[in-house]
């Protein structure tokens, strides 16, 4: 993989003490300069029609009163989990709906106990449920409130839905929101709430039918693509912009989506996002030579026979010097780019500067392997509640690489982004809506 996500694809994260995600702090600046370019959409985001049901969730849910004391079964999150489950027991395996929040733990649950509760789903469902993470993006659209009530632009988006459903627009549609708000009512009286609305399997299969992933018709596309090129304070940046260059991109993987190819074509054809850019590179640059030489320390580490590495030793290791060469200047280059950033929501050239000064100045190759072994434990210690490193310090250089983090040695990748900036939810979005 050349991209490192902030986020487990199943939705479905373990309760790891260890924080294993970004292990050297580099996330926190990525993704702010991919909100500059793109606000409001997410890495985690993948399947647009999330947006019809959270419109939709505004109307079935309106009036209803959860118990304040079941945070995570709240009317929203209950009307989530009825929408989940109806796509498992329709859908399966389908690989249609791989990308849904919650599909792993939603079919252990149909099994056993047969039915969604607060237990049973997702442990931060207000993060990694469709809620939370499309929310942003729909309070920005007008799809729904912060409060995930009705927003401006509810009624359109519902009314272009009913249509496509067959229905005489959004009044037509009332007697199937409210058989919904019933089966919602039912779930929520139970004690603790889950979902038992009672319903046929057919019941189940039109649920499913009305917010498949894959299967919106043109009422609901047009509404979508519309609400995505916003010209007003909605605006979503570069997606416009990124969006015309599509098809450029048909033949590319959606696994390698080439996204430094991209940028290049975006700066061609929207140069006002050219100093965005440049910074983007420039922190990809040094984030990849930190990424790739903290991957050779852990697979230089990861022998089957070791019991300690002396990571001093690191620099006999030409990939390890390969990686790390110029590691000084390509700091500088993206401090001074990262100052140039228009609009940023806090200042990044300070944040840049307090989390990676110690590689600012040119250190030989073992004293660098040390440094940034030592810049890992720091970062872990300060993701609340403090996290393990994933090595043990043997002291005197040497380092322990415990099981679950050893790796393979892989070729560098240099030239190659180690963040994503929002190309493949992008990208996918204008899959589901051409």
């Amino acid at each position: 993989m050349a991209v490192t996500l902030p986020f487990l694809t199943s939705y479905d994260p373990p309760g790891s003490s260890e924080g294993s995600l970004d292990p050297l702090g580099l996330y926190p600046i990525a993704d702010q300069l991919a909100v500059a370019l793109v606000p409001g959409v997410r890495e985690r985001m993948h399947r647009i029609r999330f947006l019809t049901a959270m419109a939709v969730g505004t109307l079935v849910t309106e009036g209803l009163e959860g118990d304040p004391l079941q945070r995570d079964a709240s009317p929203f999150l209950v009307w989530e989990w009825l929408v989940v489950e109806a796509l498992i027991r329709q859908m399966g395996d389908d690989a249609d709906i791989s990308a849904v929040p919650g599909t792993l733990v939603t079919r252990r649950a149909i099994v056993q106990p047969g039915y969604l509760d607060a237990r049973s789903y997702l442990k931060t469902p207000r993060v990694f449920g469709f809620h939370g993470v499309y929310k942003r993006l729909a309070v920005r659209l007008g799809v729904v409130n912060v409060h995930l009530g009705p927003g401006p632009c509810t009624g359109g988006l519902v009314d272009a839905w009913a249509r496509d459903m067959g229905f005489d627009g959004i009044d037509g549609a009332r007697p199937l929101l409210v058989r919904w708000k019933e089966a919602l009512r039912r779930s929520l009286a139970e004690r603790p709430p889950r979902t038992k609305p009672g319903w046929s399997s057919a019941e189940w299969a039109g649920l499913a039918a009305a917010f498949a992933p894959g299967a919106l018709k043109e009422r609901e596309k047009r509404h979508l693509r519309d609400l995505l090129h916003a010209t007003d304070e909605r605006r979503l940046g570069a997606l416009p912009a990124i969006w015309r260059l599509q098809d450029e991109f048909a033949a590319a993987d959606e696994s390698d989506y080439p996204e430094e190819r991209l940028h290049d074509r975006l700066e061609e054809t929207a140069p006002e996002y050219g100093r965005l850019l440049a910074a983007i590179r420039a922190y990809e640059a040094f984030a990849r030579s930190l990424q790739d030489a903290f991957d050779v320390i852990r697979a230089r580490a990861s022998t089957p026979d070791a019991q300690a590495y002396d990571v001093p030793l690191i620099a006999q290791h030409a990939k390890f010097t390969a990686a790390i060469d110029g590691l000084n200047e390509r700091y500088a280059a993206a401090h001074r780019a990262l100052g140039e950033v228009p609009n940023a929501d806090r200042p990044l050239q300070s944040l840049f500067e307090q989390r990676f000064q110690v590689f600012s100045q040119q250190m030989d190759a073992g004293a660098c392997a040390v440094g940034l072994c030592r810049h890992h434990v720091r970062i872990q210690k300060e993701k609340p509640p403090g996290k393990r490193p994933w090595f043990d310090d043997l002291g005197g250089g040497r380092i322990h690489i415990r099981q679950q983090y050893r790796e393979a040695e892989r070729e560098l990748l240099p030239g190659r982004y180690v963040h994503d900036y929002r190309g493949r939810p992008i990208r996918r979005f204008y899959l589901d809506l051409k």
